[in-house]
């Protein structure tokens, strides 16, 4: 569906749908590429344990992990997806 033809909505508020969703897909972009730059900022751990970043909940040691490669191949696709859908490409 193109958000800016097949409805009977006023252009201000198709223009504000387009703007709501650009500026989400936006910012889920940001996030993802934000958590793959400090993954790689972060990777110079040879055991695996984390980075020395970390964090304790109820005296447990939580390392700060990356984010895992398949998850942000799944989120890179979905905001694909949803960029082609928005576009009406899809």
């Amino acid at each position: 569906m193109n958000l800016l033809g097949g409805t009977d909505l006023p252009l201000f508020w198709n223009l504000w749908m387009c703007v709501i969703g650009f500026g989400s897909l936006t910012l889920c972009a940001l996030l993802l590429f934000s958590c793959q730059a400090w993954s790689q900022r972060n990777a110079s751990d040879p055991e695996g344990d984390g980075p020395p970043e970390e964090h304790h909940i109820n005296d447990v040691r939580q390392p700060d992990m990356p984010l895992p490669r398949l998850w942000s191949l799944l989120f890179l696709i979905t905001l694909l997806t949803a960029l082609s859908k928005l576009l009406g490409t899809g």
